[in-house]
């Protein structure tokens, strides 16, 4: 079946994106192009969403914050309030919620005393995700790990390793200096920052990252052997 025209392509990895990396890896023929493109694609649409979703120095990101700045919103703005809250929807507090005419009259609203558990249930799952990133954030710290270089190293390694997969005998080669282009260029490099590209919506040479993941994958691959 052959693929979309162009002119449909509307969002990210689509039948322009299919086309280069196709020409790049001079792939597009293969037999086993389409089930290794549909690998990348989905990967990529995935990790796309979700850089739309949170803050990276990515340019489709909302905004960028590093991992200390973003503890200290979750705390002041939705830990700490929480707590207020909590405190105040106690039992001893919750005839605050009452007025004795609205009682006489059976009137009842979504936070009257019997209905408040709900709403504490609620704010204690909130709670509780924001301290699962708030734990992650600081572990990221701990091992001084910048979301952005995470978000890259993990687009790089998966492009490389998905490649690997579908064709074992294609070579990884990280290319060529060009001392005028000052970067390495090459069928991967190329190809790696192209499906960067569709991802975070960023040129980037990814020269250190691709070096990076290539000592990953060699590495995987003796342990196979």
């Amino acid at each position: 079946m052959e693929p979309p025209s162009d002119q449909d392509d509307t969002g990210p990895f689509g039948p322009a994106c299919r086309k280069d990396v196709g020409a790049i890896l001079g792939l597009k023929d293969d037999p086993r192009f389409p089930e290794f493109w549909e690998k990348i694609s989905a990967s990529g649409k995935v990790k796309r969403r979700a850089l739309h979703m949170s803050p990276s120095a990515f340019a489709v990101s909302p905004f960028d914050m590093s991992a200390t700045q973003r503890i200290t919103w979750l705390q002041r703005n939705v830990l700490h309030p929480i707590e207020r809250l909590e405190n105040a929807l106690a039992s001893a507090s919750r005839p605050n919620f009452v007025h004795w005419e609205e009682e006489l009259l059976r009137h009842r609203g979504p936070f009257m005393p019997n209905d408040i558990d709900r709403t504490l249930a609620g704010l204690a799952a909130l709670k509780a995700q924001a301290n699962d990133l708030i734990a992650k954030l600081e572990l990221d710290l701990g091992m001084k790990v910048q979301t952005t270089d995470e978000v890259r190293f993990t687009i790089v390694h998966d492009a490389i390793w998905d490649l690997h997969e579908f064709f074992p005998d294609f070579s990884l080669s990280r290319g060529n200096w060009d001392a005028d282009l000052k970067r390495m260029i090459g069928v991967l490099p190329d190809y790696v920052r192209r499906v960067l590209l569709e991802t975070t919506g960023q040129h980037e040479q990814l020269d250190g990252p691709i070096q990076l993941a290539l000592q990953d994958v060699r590495r995987s691959q003796r342990k196979t052997t």
